[in-house]
């Protein structure tokens, strides 16, 4: 097993250098400018962002009218957080796990912002209880993770290519063949872009609901994302292949309280 802070830190600097390429088709064609779609005006607000990597995330909300907003951004990867400190020296870092928000007081941020980092806690209900203690009345949670139709799939990767297959052949006879596990919550252990190496949790919706709703914070939006129309002509296979079945889904939660 790796888990996410070994992995990001050994590869900070190849993640970095990947996504500011704009070659990562999932982040620029898919999941960032649908999260960008959802964000509310940010202006003067005091902001956290969660598994913020290299700074990208933060590029995301400064670009969303957040001037003279207050951004803190926290990752577990003491690379990726190096980076981000010196990409955008206008925020604040700091090296820190999700589970664990005790560095940040009670109802002290107007908006709690993660992308793509929630697949690789194993549990979720005590992030979701950290988030709704230092979010304000009225703040919300808006994040992005696996959509678990794709991921609970059975995964085979190869040089020439990658599967990822849900389903069952049913013979008239004999035991059925089942290809991925949707119900089942689980660890994977998975290899992306040919060398790094990462672990993650696949969980159904019906547990992520149940997370979300004992957490007391309410459901504002639930969006299953395509990709955004011109990707046909810059990544047509991935087009085809997301248009029809979902990568990513997003949550937008409101603190009523």
């Amino acid at each position: 097993m790796v888990d996410a802070a070994q992995a990001y830190n050994e590869h900070a600097e190849e993640w970095s250098l990947r996504l500011a390429s704009g070659n990562n088709h999932a982040h620029s064609l898919l999941e960032k400018p649908a999260m960008a779609s959802l964000l509310p005006d940010l202006s003067g607000k005091k902001i956290l962002a969660i598994g913020c990597g290299s700074g990208e995330e933060l590029a995301l909300l400064l670009y969303k009218r957040a001037r003279q907003a207050d951004i803190v951004g926290i990752d577990v990867s003491e690379g990726l957080i190096a980076t981000a400190g010196n990409n955008y020296p206008e925020a604040t870092f700091h090296v820190c796990p999700m589970e664990d928000l005790s560095r940040f007081a009670d109802q002290s941020f107007d908006t709690v912002y993660s992308s793509l980092t929630m697949h690789y806690a194993e549990q979720w209900q005590p992030i979701l209880t950290e988030v709704k203690r230092v979010l304000k009345p009225g703040g919300n949670y808006l994040f992005s993770t696996h959509h678990p139709i794709k991921w609970g799939s059975l995964v085979s990767r190869t040089p020439s290519e990658d599967t990822f297959t849900m389903g069952y052949i049913r013979p008239k006879a004999g035991e059925p063949t089942v290809h991925g596990d949707y119900l089942g919550t689980r660890r994977i252990d998975d290899v992306w872009f040919g060398n790094m190496t990462v672990s993650y949790y696949h969980r159904p919706l019906g547990a992520i609901m149940a997370d979300i709703l004992a957490s007391g914070l309410r459901i504002r939006a639930f969006v299953e994302p395509p990709p955004v129309p011109q990707a046909v002509n810059i990544a047509p296979g991935f087009h085809t292949i997301h248009s029809k079945i979902p990568l990513f889904m997003i949550f937008d939660l409101v603190s009523d309280e």
